[in-house]
């Protein structure tokens, strides 16, 4: 972070190791529950329950890890740590609304423990608070604060430790991603940056709020303000038709904080819905985090959309050979959760790796999505269309 910018959050006191204690609960073989010791709320202490696991390992190599950071509804997934375990990750998965992951199956209803810090509250409904009772504040706190305690087992290589969060939790991703320089990677799901641009229920919180209030969520909390800062790659997940987070925002984050970092990219997902299962279930997810910390294949790398003439588009690729590409074009009329996408099969053309796309005449707004020879997918941002 650029010394001349103040942030609220001191982060040479994130960087340390926070204590930890048991939690008291029982969890899965090779799954181990704790608390950890939050940021102070409100005068009082607070503790973050977790669980974490290691992979097996020969002892001797360092292995990479990951955090994982739920969405809204959410809570430390056990099964979401053991799927990144498994392909040889240390993971650790963190509540952000003190929280353990007991209740009433199905809906959802997590029980408080004792020393929990913030609830979140709709959205930044805590905002006239100061900013070091907000929710935002100590979310990101505390994912700061257990990739800390991740970089301190002894297994863990601490610069080969990156980040993925779901919803709410992709927000909070987007917005450590510019903040904490350790990370190695970021993977956003769903969530993004630049909210108050939405034009659904975000848009018309940030529309509510008051001049002032406004402005100071811009600037210490919103991800966008951060993205100038971002030094690491990212690959950027969403739903083609999720209903919180629109395609427009979602390219317009992954452009503002690609920083001219080549391994960074997005995909839009046709067919992905809007859940934590869902949002972890994306194979690119895994390759991509493999691809930066493991000596993985990188995924394919897409250039900008550039146009040939009024109905014709290209796009270069790199890294892996290209296997088929769909242009998704759809007639645009104001609103984004309204959009009827359909698709077309593109030419590619191996020699000079360029996938070529021909625009319908009714194509007002477009992308194109590439899969490569292995089946992963990367997209275009998504460009609007003045039609004559």
């Amino acid at each position: 972070m650029d010394n001349e910018r103040s942030i609220p959050w001191k982060l040479e006191q994130l960087y340390l190791s926070p204590r930890v204690y048991p939690s008291g609960r029982n969890s899965p073989e090779g799954i181990y529950s704790i608390l950890y010791e939050g940021l102070p709320y409100k005068g009082k202490a607070t503790r973050v329950f977790a669980c974490y696991g290691l992979p097996e390992t020969d002892g001797k190599t360092k292995i990479p890890a990951v955090v994982l950071v739920h969405g809204g509804g959410g809570t430390a997934y056990e099964e979401w740590v053991a799927l990144w375990t498994k392909r040889g990750y240390a993971a650790i998965a963190i509540d952000l609304e003190g929280h353990v992951p007991d209740g009433v199956p199905g809906l959802h209803k997590w029980y408080s423990h004792s020393l929990p810090g913030p609830e979140r509250e709709g959205i930044y409904l805590d905002c006239d608070l100061p900013v070091e009772d907000q929710w935002m504040y100590h979310a990101v706190a505390d994912v700061i604060l257990s990739h800390s305690m991740l970089r301190d087992i002894p297994q863990v290589d601490p610069e080969r430790i990156g980040i993925t969060g779901i919803s709410w939790g992709g927000i909070v991703t987007s917005l450590v991603a510019g903040i904490d320089k350790r990370l190695a990677f970021a993977i956003p799901v769903y969530g993004c940056g630049f909210l108050y641009e939405l034009n659904n229920l975000w848009g018309r919180r940030f529309a509510e709020m008051e001049e002032a209030t406004f402005a100071a969520v811009i600037r210490q909390t919103e991800p966008s303000a951060y993205f100038s800062e971002v030094k690491i790659p990212m690959l950027w997940v969403n739903w083609l038709y999720d209903p919180y987070f629109d395609v427009r925002i979602f390219g317009k984050s992954y452009v503002h904080a690609k920083n001219g970092i080549e391994q960074s990219g997005l995909l839009m997902v046709h067919d992905l819905g809007h859940s934590h299962p869902s949002g972890w279930k994306s194979a690119e997810i895994y390759a991509f985090a493999d691809s930066i910390v493991r000596g993985g294949e990188p995924l394919i790398r897409l250039g900008e959309t550039t146009a040939v003439d009024e109905s014709t588009v290209n796009v270069s690729y790199q890294g892996a050979e290209a296997s088929k590409a769909l242009l998704y074009y759809t007639n645009y009329e104001g609103d984004w959760h309204a959009c009827k996408w359909q698709t077309a099969e593109c030419e590619l053309d191996h020699a000079n790796r360029i996938v070529i796309a021909e625009l319908p005449q009714q194509a007002s707004a477009y992308f194109i999505n590439v899969c490569d020879h292995n089946g992963y997918q990367a997209s275009t941002v998504v460009e609007v269309r003045l039609i004559s």
